[in-house]
């Protein structure tokens, strides 16, 4: 092969189809963002993993399944004070994006100002409302005579600071809108691993569920701190100011963001429903074991969600600086094939072992199983793929300035789970966690199949073309998994907590080699396969020099 020949192959397949716009300005910025970007997010998301993995056990062992209910419940409310705020977010990241392609920066700051402006004042009203309605909160989340006094402490707290971060958000999401995601993740690892830390020795200093809620306090002080501070420094146009305030301003985040938000409100209806409705019919107990059920899935498919959090403000910056360009358009939508192939490839990579070691690997994190806990991990690891699946297609929409399209996915799922919840309730005889999860596992499902359906059509993606290219793939690890779970199953439930942990770690290795391999020959066309050799190449060079057989002569 010639030296032109490689150079042409060895292009990021993720970034590729970007690249047939060389000469724009405005996609050479995309191309070398979204490769840095989705890098430097999906390792910062796989260490917040790794961090999280050991923090559920180590609590709910020394606050009891209760308190673990309680926390959990907590950043329910949490979500739904922050959804008032949430479409600013947005608006942020979209407009930022699109104002910078332009070199319009006094749109930009005009935004940013209204925005922080406008939140606080919001968050403030927000606080003092929880406030009062704290003792029907109370009743609202069951909670047990003996945590009365510790549960109006973190709530008031966590709520406060949770708040706090939303106003100041505007630092992080103008970084994010200017294609400095990375910096943005680097903040965030510190953040949370200074969390981590705080929680192993508050926690198990005795501090209980208020040493978790110190933790909290201290992660997002340090994350408001430096994103202000990185802000100001790599966003030289950076201004914000009273004076630039502007109903113009105002009426962006209201159309725009109003979209959003609805949008978030239905999504985190969504994604809570379960545990909403547990807490004050079964108990914070139940909410306990939806929570650990559904923990391993959520935090692997955040490794993932990388992906689309880079591809709102690509989405945008393109618009803004190609929307004369004919190829745009042809560009956005091969962005949007190539990140729905990796991305659901990946969240599948996790989410395939997961469904199907669910026992074992209960087991040996939390040390039991509770009752229904293993099915319903396996059954959340499945929803939680399909979920991911729709992320490229909400995403790139968003960019484009169509938030609405997102509602196609959301209110079918909240028309299903009218119909699934009572449903399990009237199958089952009673209230409980296993229905309460089948219900939503069984509307999400369905009601995110529609959506891919509708954005492929809308985007002018062959059904044929997507189900080889995206869906077959992701496929793979369930079959490969499958395999390697025979042991799993038939030998953890004899063995201590740490021999079972080694078996698992075994098979979780081979389960990786293995799938690795048949990926690299069966699913990877030869540029993406030379694309990754070459990265993998090269790390190994960064990393482990000593031992680079590949510069011996």
């Amino acid at each position: 092969m010639s030296q032109s020949a490689l150079k042409t192959v060895s292009i990021d397949p993720i970034a590729e189809p970007i690249a047939a716009l060389a000469d724009s300005a405005h996609a050479a910025t995309v191309r070398d963002g979204l490769a840095r970007n989705v890098g430097f997010d999906f390792a910062a998301r796989v260490g917040y993993l790794v961090s999280r993995v050991f923090i559920p056990p180590f609590v709910l062992a020394r606050i009891g399944i209760s308190a673990y209910g309680l926390w959990s419940t907590v950043f329910i409310l949490v979500s739904y004070v922050g959804m008032s705020t949430f479409g600013i977010n947005a608006v942020y990241v979209k407009y930022v994006a699109e104002f910078s392609a332009r070199g319009d920066y006094r749109k930009a700051n005009s935004l940013l100002s209204t925005g922080l402006a406008t939140s606080s004042t919001l968050c403030l009203a927000i606080f003092a409302a929880v406030m009062l309605a704290w003792p029907h909160l109370m009743l609202w989340l069951n909670v047990p005579r003996n945590l009365h006094r510790e549960a109006r402490e973190v709530v008031l707290m966590v709520v406060a600071i949770f708040l706090c971060d939303m106003t100041f958000s505007v630092f992080s999401d103008a970084l994010s809108g200017a294609q400095k995601i990375a910096e943005v993740q680097i903040i965030w690892v510190i953040a949370y691993l200074v969390e981590a830390a705080c929680i192993f020795y508050l926690v198990g200093t005795g501090h209980g569920i208020v040493g978790m809620a110190e933790a909290f306090m201290i992660r997002t002080v340090l994350s408001i701190a430096l994103s202000v501070v990185v802000a100001f420094r790599m966003l030289p146009w950076l201004r914000i100011s009273p004076r630039l305030f502007s109903r113009r301003s105002i009426s962006t985040l209201v159309n725009f963001g109003g979209v959003v938000q609805l949008g978030a409100v239905i999504s985190i209806a969504l994604s809570t429903v379960e545990r909403v409705i547990g807490a004050p019919l079964i108990g914070l107990s139940a909410v306990a074991v939806l929570d650990i059920s559904d923990k391993l899935p959520t935090m692997a498919c955040s490794i993932p969600l990388g992906f689309a959090s880079a591809f709102l403000p690509a989405a945008s910056y393109l618009q803004g600086g190609l929307e004369n360009v004919s190829s745009g358009h042809d560009t956005i939508v091969k962005l949007y094939l190539r990140g729905a192939r990796y991305m659901n490839l990946t969240a599948s990579s996790m989410t395939g072992f997961m469904a199907v070691t669910s026992g074992p690997l209960l087991a040996v994190w939390i040390g039991k199983l509770y009752p229904g806990t293993a099915y319903l991990m396996a059954i959340f690891a499945v929803q939680q793929h399909l979920h991911m699946m729709t992320g490229p297609g909400t995403s790139i929409l968003k960019g484009l300035g169509r938030p609405r399209e997102e509602f196609l996915y959301s209110v079918p799922n909240l028309l299903l789970l009218a119909v699934t919840i009572p449903l399990s309730r009237i199958v089952l005889g009673h209230w409980s966690a296993v229905g309460l999860g089948s219900a939503v596992v069984v509307a999400t499902s369905i009601a995110a199949i529609g959506f891919i359906i509708h954005a492929n059509r809308l985007l002018a993606v062959p059904p044929r073309r997507y189900l080889k290219y995206v869906v077959m793939p992701s496929l793979l690890p369930y079959l490969v998994g499958g395999c390697f779970a025979i042991p799993a199953w038939m030998f953890v439930p004899h063995l201590t907590r740490l021999q079972g942990a080694a078996l698992i770690a075994v098979i979780g290795t081979l389960y990786a080699i293995t799938l690795a391999l048949i990926v690299d020959r069966g699913v990877f066309e030869p540029q993406e396969r030379l694309w990754f050799h070459q990265n993998i190449r090269g790390g190994l060079r960064r990393f482990l020099p000593a031992f680079w057989i590949g510069d011996l002569s």
